[in-house]
Formats: C-alpha cells, structure tokens, sequence
C-alpha cells in the first residue's frame, strides 16, 4: 500500500458515505460511490480498501464484491452494512465484516488493523485474519453450540485449524 491508501466508500444513504468518508478523510485519499454501478466504475488498482454496504437497490454489495474479486482487485474489503450477518458471510471474500451503526473508532481501528496486516502480513495470515473475523462476527450473532450444529461454522473452525498449523510449521521451517 502507498504511504496514503485510497478507500473507496460505497453506500446509497448518501449521508452516511459522506459521513465515512470525512471520518477516514484526514488519513486516507477517498473515493465515494453512492450505488453499486459507480461503486464498479470508481473502482481500480488504486483502491486499497473498500467499505462496502451490502443492501443497495441497484447492484447489492454481493455483487459488488463479487465482480470486484472476478476482476482481480487485491484490496481489503470491508462490508459495513445494517444487515444481520448470518452464516452466508462464510462464503464472502470480505476482510471484515461490521453491522451498523458504526462508530468512527470502530471504523478507523478496523482499517488501521489492515493497514498493519498489509505490511507484515502475506496472502496465508490474511486468510487466517479473515477467518478469524468471519467467526467472531458470527459468535457476536448466535451461540457457540448453535454455531457448531452447523456445517459453515466447523468448515471456518477447521480452516482455521489447517491455516494455523500452516503458518506454525512455515514459522518452524524458519
């Protein structure tokens, strides 16, 4: 990432993309789309994060997220959205996943997090982060036994596992 990374904030309530833009506006370069159409038009290889709202009348965030990933874009991918994650996040390719309404210190820890991922980290931690992410958004919706009972959370729980063990004996081999 450059020395400023360039977020692209993505939410039809025009207010709350502005809203996020000025809060992360100080520290990063912004870009701002206010549908999901101008989302995929404003997005580049500049882009080093994105804060993506999910439910959007146009094209939803899932798309979105979709063609950004299809296109091969290697940025973060936050989605900052008022729907409930549920267990269909364990198939998204996202970063993080915060449900509003968000304040500006969980927005700014949250991107400051990645900003130091992205220095020391490769492609397998943020893997392992983003698993680890997917899990804690989940335990923050539903019970541990509810989540075991189900075939998403153990897939995560044993991804997890194998991602650690990987990155231990990576760490031995050193």
């Amino acid at each position: 990432m450059s020395a400023q990374p360039t977020i692209l904030v993505v939410d039809d309530e025009r207010e709350l993309a502005d809203l996020y833009a000025m809060w992360v506006g100080e520290d990063y370069e912004v870009v701002t789309a206010y549908d999901g159409s101008t989302a995929l038009e404003r997005m580049s290889d500049a882009i080093d994060i994105v804060l993506l709202d999910r439910h959007m009348p146009d094209i939803t965030g899932d798309r979105v997220l979709e063609e950004i990933r299809a296109t091969g874009y290697d940025c973060w991918v936050l989605m900052v959205t008022a729907v409930d994650p549920g267990l269909d996040i364990v198939e998204l390719d996202i970063d993080d996943y915060l449900t509003k309404p968000v304040t500006r210190t969980q927005l700014t820890r949250i991107i400051e997090n990645l900003r130091v991922q992205s220095r020391y980290g490769d492609d397998n931690r943020r893997e392992l982060e983003s698993i680890s992410n997917k899990m804690e958004t989940l335990e923050d919706e539903a019970s541990i036994e509810e989540l075991t009972d189900t075939e998403a959370y153990r897939r995560l729980e044993s991804d997890l596992k194998e991602m650690s063990d990987s990155l231990v004996e990576g760490l031995d081999d050193e």
